[in-house]
């Protein structure tokens, strides 16, 4: 199940064994903090125990499952990085031993194996166990959970505010929780966000103001997109640090027009991005014809050769790319 999901599920039961991984790291502690809160240890010192390593045995985490309580309700045992490398389709011991053991676990013990740094042990075993998907979350899913943590702090803050918020955090939960705090205080007598309030406040990730000054160029906004690219410059943004992102986008965008007929979370997949990337991409895609787009990522590509060859200036490069760009824009 995702994360988003297992605050309900917890309130309806406690499972026996859990795997928690995925790539936000922020979410894979919220995680664990949300079941060591549901269980409430009364005498922690005797009834939770931390292990870690991949040179664990498993029997010996098995043991310890299998040992019960004394004066709570549930033992908590939390192995940390249990990921021994898997050789070949052959089931190993310790996959052996760990099925035997999830097949019919300790009802009153409570497993836990924290995997922030990778799963590749549990390929086979995740449908014996409840695995807590902690991948970054969908911007839908970002925008309630940031609206509900300010509502938390008496301010309202609206659904496309929030999506701008979580979007110049990159999707990134520990920024977003950090921002929030700060806002929440700047916010506390007012009791509402606006965009001013976060484009003042925040600052914004550097993927995504690539991403809005590629929107600015898709729908011909010559003014925006070349004040866009002055206030770069101001903040001290090279040429380098604003055409190679360009690139990387545009070559997006290019596969993503080629390849229209595939579903997001395929290409996503197949170019290592998140999956609202491609959602812009396909935004972006519909302002140019693939042609066109096959020019941009060269002009591109032959302004990055001629900078490191010393045939233009940076700040020259980037200003006449923008402005071919919208010319084909038209």
């Amino acid at each position: 199940m995702k994360f988003i999901e297992l605050k309900k599920k917890l309130m309806e039961k406690v499972d026996n064994v859990y795997l928690i991984s995925g790539g936000d790291r922020f979410l894979c502690f919220k995680a664990l903090e949300q079941i060591q809160a549901k269980l409430g240890l009364q005498i922690p010192d005797m009834n939770s125990v931390t292990m870690s390593g991949e040179n664990l045995e498993a029997r010996t985490i098995v043991e310890s499952a299998s040992m019960f309580p004394f004066g709570d309700e549930y033992r908590l045992v939390v192995v940390k990085d249990f990921n021994p490398k898997v050789l070949g389709n052959k089931k190993s011991p310790a996959e052996q031993i760990l099925e035997d053991y999830f097949k019919s676990p300790n009802p009153q013990a409570v497993l836990i194996f924290f995997n922030i740094e990778g799963d590749d042990f549990f390929k086979n075993l995740k449908t014996r166990l409840v695995h807590v998907d902690c991948s970054k979350l969908e911007l839908s899913s970002l925008v309630s959970v940031i609206i509900s943590s300010f509502k938390k702090e008496n301010i309202t803050i609206s659904v496309d505010d929030a999506k701008t918020f979580a979007l110049f955090c990159n999707l990134d939960m520990a920024r977003i929780e950090s921002e929030i705090q700060k806002l929440s205080s700047f916010a506390a007598k007012t009791g509402v966000i606006t965009e001013s309030d976060i484009k003042n406040n925040v600052v914004e990730d550097k993927e995504y103001q690539i991403f809005e000054l590629s929107e600015l160029l898709s729908k011909g906004k010559s003014y925006e997109a070349l004040e866009m690219v002055q206030a770069l410059s101001l903040q001290g943004k090279s040429g380098f640090s604003i055409l190679t992102p360009l690139y990387n986008n545009y070559r997006r965008v290019l596969f993503t027009a080629i390849n229209n007929t595939m579903r997001d979370a395929e290409i996503a997949e197949a170019l290592g991005v998140k999956e609202y990337a491609i959602k812009m991409c396909r935004n972006q895609a519909r302002a140019f014809t693939p042609r066109k787009l096959k020019k941009i990522v060269d002009m591109l590509a032959a302004a990055d050769k001629n900078i490191k060859l010393g045939k233009i200036k940076e700040d020259v490069a980037v200003k006449t790319i923008i402005i071919h760009i919208l010319e084909m824009r038209g």
